[in-house]
């Protein structure tokens, strides 16, 4: 892997870290605030294909750390995501959008089912409608409309990393 590849995941991860914990932070709608990470993740799982699962487990990694949770419950969901995701590279095609923003917001919604059964029902908190209502469904419209925007960054850089990969030889 070229070094331009791995700066753009290292500062990618780090830019969507801040825009999570900071930015989007003071940005919530109706109390819920985008998956930056997550969209990451699947961006890069989109291009990439299953190479996606060190990102989504750095990010996870990076949340786990910074929430003060049990380390490693975060870093295996999003590597998880990040390999699921990357099944779909073989349909992948630069032109479509439907197909990323559509599973994006699956995803947010997915992710959403998986930390409400981790994180919620396994320790006796069963207000799945109540959850649904006022996290999940607003989190994955709210991630899907973000997405449109970061989904397209993303793609644009890896385009130019790519190109520049395929005309220089070393």
């Amino acid at each position: 892997m070229k070094i331009k590849r791995i700066l753009f995941y290292v500062i990618s991860v780090l830019v969507c870290f801040l825009l999570q914990t900071s930015v989007f932070n003071f940005l919530k709608l109706a109390g819920v605030m985008p998956n930056i990470l997550l969209i990451l993740t699947v961006t890069i799982a989109f291009i990439r294909g299953r190479k996606a699962i060190v990102i989504g487990f750095v990010c996870g990694l990076l949340i786990d750390i910074f929430s003060g949770n049990v380390l490693g419950q975060n870093a295996f969901v999003y590597l998880m995501f990040g390999y699921v995701n990357g099944w779909f590279h073989t349909y992948f095609y630069e032109d479509d959008i439907l197909l990323p923003i559509g599973l994006l917001t699956a995803n947010s919604l997915a992710y959403s089912f998986v930390i409400f059964f981790f994180f919620f029902a396994m320790r006796g908190r069963l207000q799945f409608f109540s959850y649904l209502f006022k996290v999940m469904i607003p989190e994955a419209v709210y991630t899907g409309i973000v997405a449109l925007l970061i989904y397209k960054i993303l793609l644009e850089v890896d385009i130019r990393i790519r190109d520049g990969e395929k005309r220089s030889m070393f």
